[in-house]
């Protein structure tokens, strides 16, 4: 298999436990697609602190830029045009993807941003899960005070307007 980016042999290794294709010229990676989600789920590498603190501040993106889509790249297996994809959808990290195996194409770096990404997501998703809890348990007691101030002042409408009608009767 050669590069799609510099067209230089991809080298066979293990990472994480699966094998991956690295290229020596460019720094990219082609992955398959069972093997990419294994990595992402798996939490045995350690990584670079300049690149984590780079990507510390990182908030979601959606979609995919245009200019993203301008280089076509060519499937180091299928020999097919690759689709740019924002991965999952909003972590701003752009992978190629080809559209007949589904192997993935990372530039230099992007694996470790990938990673980086969601398993700092992971480790917060806890405390903001428990943050939207207190907030909707708030929202809850606040509806559910309001509810009850709206019905008490309808049963007393409703008992005023009463009253005022058998006092107009007699």
């Amino acid at each position: 298999m050669k590069c799609p980016e510099c067209s230089n042999p991809l080298r066979r290794m293990r990472y994480e436990g699966v094998e991956i294709h690295t290229c020596d010229g460019c720094g990219g990676e082609f992955i398959g697609q069972r093997e990419l989600v294994h990595i992402v789920r798996t939490r045995e590498a350690r990584f670079d602190a300049q690149l984590q603190h780079k990507l510390a501040d990182r908030k979601p993106l959606f979609g995919v830029p245009i200019e993203k889509t301008e280089r076509e790249l060519t499937c180091p297996t299928c020999e097919v045009n690759m689709n740019v994809v924002n991965y999952g959808g909003d972590t701003g990290v752009f992978i190629d993807k080809c559209v007949d195996c589904g192997g993935v194409w990372l530039d230099n770096e992007e694996l470790e941003k990938i990673q980086i990404l969601v398993e700092r997501w992971q480790d917060e998703a806890p405390a903001q899960i428990a943050a939207m809890q207190a907030r909707l348990d708030e929202v809850r007691r606040l509806t559910r005070e309001q509810s009850q101030a709206r019905y008490a002042g309808s049963r007393f409408a409703f008992v005023n307007a009463l009253m005022n009608r058998f006092l107009d009767a007699a």
